[in-house]
C-alpha cells in the first residue's frame, strides 16, 4: 500500500500537546545513573516511580557486547564499581515535591563483597489479597547476577517497603515486570534469566510460564499456563493485560514471531487458554515481541517490536521498526500502523497509513500505551541517538542512503529522541512528541499514567551521568545535564 500519511486532524474534545506536559523531574532525580523510570503507578495519592540505574553498564557485560565506539557514557570495566541501587521515588502533586522512600540495599555476592540486592525495578500495581488490611503497592524487581533471584517488593503506606516470597522460579531468573490483577489474582512471569558467565538478557526467560496467586503475602503461587503455552518457541510471557472479561498474555518468540493468547479464567488455575494471534500477525520475526498491552474503546490495542531495542543482537533479528495492531472480542483484528501484508485473515493494510514505528525506522517498539480521557497514547523507544557510535552494516539500504546524504548527526537531529502519539479513534494518530520532548537523550517513552492531576509520562534515558561527544576531531565525556530518566505531567490547560 503506497504511503498516504495520517489523516486529518481529529475535532471535538481535548487531547493533550507537548505545549501542555511540564518537565518535573530530570536528571534522574539528580542522579544521572537513574537511568529508567522503570515502572509507575498511582498509590496512596501519589505517583511513584521505580528506577533501573547504570544501563550502559550492564549492557557493556552482556553477550555479545554491542560493537559501539566509543562506549556512549564513561563505565568501568567491572560493573559492580557502579553504584546500580534502585530506587522508588513519590511526588505529592499538592506540593511538587519528589521524596525518595526506597534505595536497595548491599547485599553480599556470590563472589563478591557487596552487591546491590536489586538493579531495576520494572512493575508495579495496587492490590488487597485476604491477608492485606489495605490495598498495598507491590513492585517486581530486577536482581544482578551475583543475588539471590528478585522477589517482590510490598508496602501499606508507601513509605515502608518489605519483600514477599516470590514465585518458584529457578536460581536463573533475574528479573520480572508484569503484575497483572485479574479476577482477584496478582499475575506474573520471568522476563529475564542469567546464561552462560556474563550473558543475561533481560527480555528473555528459562521459562515461559504465568504464575498467579491470590495471597500475595501468603505466596500460594501456582500456574496459571503451561510453559510457552505448549509451544517450545514461546521464550517469554512478556506483557498481560485483562479485555472483555479475559486475561491476554503476549510473548517472546524469535522463531516465529509473537504469540497473542486470552483466557476467562473460570475454575481456577491452571486457565483454559486460546490463541488469538500467531506468527507476529503474520508479520514473523519481525514483530518478536507484543511489548505493550491496552484496551480502548472496545478493542485491545497491541504494540510490537524486537526486543533489545530493535535489533537482537543475539539472535541477529532486525533492525525494523514495530507495528500497532487492534484485535476485537471475537479474535478478529486490523493493522493500525505498520506493513500492508496477505495474511490467512485477508490482506491487512494499515489504517492510520503510517508505516512501522509511526514512519520512523529508529522506533524499535512501541513501548507504553494508556487512555487518558478520551485519547489513547502510544510512546516508543527510539534508537536514533545511539547512530554516532554505531557500525551500520545491517541499516536496510534504503536508510545507509540517507545516512551518506545527511551524515551521522544529522540523523540523530532529525531522528533523535522518542514519540508520543494520541488518537481518538485509532485510526488517526497525531504526534504529541516526536523529539523526546525536546531532550534526543530520551530514547523511550517508558510509562504513562493516568490521574485526576493529569498524565504522567515517564521516560528512559541512559545517557547520563555522562556521554560521549566529540569535540575537536576526538571523543570525550563530558556531565550531561539531561541524561537521566525525566517524569513530565500534562494537563490540558484549555480547560
Amino acid at each position: 500500500m503506497p504511503r498516504t500519511g495520517p489523516l486529518a486532524p481529529q475535532t471535538g474534545g481535548s487531547g493533550l500537546r507537548e505545549s501542555d506536559f511540564r518537565l518535573i523531574n530530570q536528571s534522574g532525580f539528580g542522579d544521572g545513573l537513574n537511568n529508567y523510570a522503570h515502572s509507575m503507578a498511582w498509590f496512596e495519592g501519589r505517583l511513584y516511580v521505580g528506577t533501573t540505574r547504570g544501563t550502559w553498564a550492564m549492557t557493556k557485560i552482556n553477550t555479545p557486547v554491542p560493537d559501539l565506539k566509543p562506549w556512549p557514557t564513561e563505565c568501568p570495566d567491572d560493573v559492580y564499581e557502579v553504584d546500580r541501587r534502585a530506587e522508588i521515588w513519590a511526588y505529592a502533586p499538592e506540593t511538587d515535591t519528589w521524596t525518595r522512600v526506597f534505595q536497595a540495599p548491599y547485599v553480599k555476592g556470590r563472589t563478591k563483597a557487596v552487591v546491590p540486592r536489586y538493579i531495576g525495578l520494572r512493575g508495579m500495581t495496587v492490590f488487597q489479597g485476604p491477608t492485606d488490611a489495605k490495598p498495598c503497592l507491590y513492585v517486581s524487581t530486577w536482581a544482578p547476577q551475583q543475588a539471590e533471584p528478585p522477589d517482590i517488593l510490598r508496602s501499606e503506606d508507601g513509605i515502608t517497603f518489605g519483600n514477599v516470597p516470590r514465585p518458584p522460579w529457578d536460581v536463573t531468573v533475574r528479573s520480572f515486570r508484569t503484575l497483572q490483577v485479574f479476577k482477584g489474582r496478582v499475575h506474573t512471569s520471568p522476563t529475564g534469566s542469567s546464561g552462560a558467565p556474563g550473558q543475561s538478557q533481560e527480555c528473555v526467560a528459562s521459562e515461559s510460564a504465568i504464575y498467579c496467586t491470590d495471597d500475595m503475602q501468603g505466596a500460594r503461587w501456582v500456574a496459571a499456563s503451561p510453559d510457552g503455552f505448549g509451544d517450545p518457541t514461546n521464550l517469554t510471557v512478556f506483557e498481560m493485560a485483562q479485555f472483555n472479561g479475559h486475561l491476554y498474555a503476549g510473548t517472546v518468540n524469535a522463531e516465529q514471531g509473537f504469540q497473542l493468547w486470552k483466557t476467562e479464567g473460570e475454575g481456577g488455575p491452571p486457565y483454559k487458554w486460546k490463541r488469538v494471534l500467531q506468527h507476529g500477525a503474520w508479520r514473523g520475526p519481525l514483530n518478536e515481541v507484543c511489548g505493550s498491552l491496552c484496551v480502548f474503546k472496545g478493542a485491545l490495542y497491541v504494540g510490537t517490536g524486537i526486543v533489545n531495542g530493535g535489533y537482537h543482537r543475539t539472535l541477529r533479528i532486525g533492525p525494523a521498526a514495530p507495528e500497532l495492531i487492534r484485535v476485537y472480542a471475537d479474535d478478529s483484528w486490523e493493522l493500525l500502523m505498520g506493513y500492508s501484508r496477505l495474511t490467512p485473515d485477508g490482506l491487512k493494510v494499515p489504517l492510520s497509513g503510517y508505516s512501522g514505528g509511526f514512519d520512523n525506522f529508529f522506533n524499535g517498539y512501541v513501548w507504553r500505551m494508556a487512555v487518558h480521557g478520551d485519547w489513547i497514547y502510544a510512546g516508543t523507544m527510539s534508537w536514533a541517538n545511539v547512530i554516532p557510535y554505531l557500525h551500520v552494516e545491517v541499516w536496510p539500504e534504503e536508510m545507509l542512503v540517507l545516512m551518506r546524504r545527511w551524515g551521522k548527526e544529522e540523523m540523530v537531529r532529525r531522528y533523535g529522541g522518542c514519540s508520543l502519539y494520541r488518537s481518538r479513534d485509532g485510526i488517526r494518530w497525531e504526534p504529541v512528541t516526536r523529539s523526546g520532548f525536546g531532550n534526543k537523550y530520551n530514547w523511550g517513552i517508558r510509562n504513562i499514567v493516568s490521574t485526576e492531576h493529569g498524565l504522567f509520562v515517564g521516560t528512559a534515558n541512559p545517557f547520563g551521568p555522562t556521554v560521549a561527544i566529540r569535540r575537536d576531531n576526538r571523543w570525550v565525556y563530558v556531565d550531561n545535564p539531561r541524561g537521566g530518566c525525566e517524569v513530565f505531567l500534562g494537563k490540558d490547560l484549555s480547560q
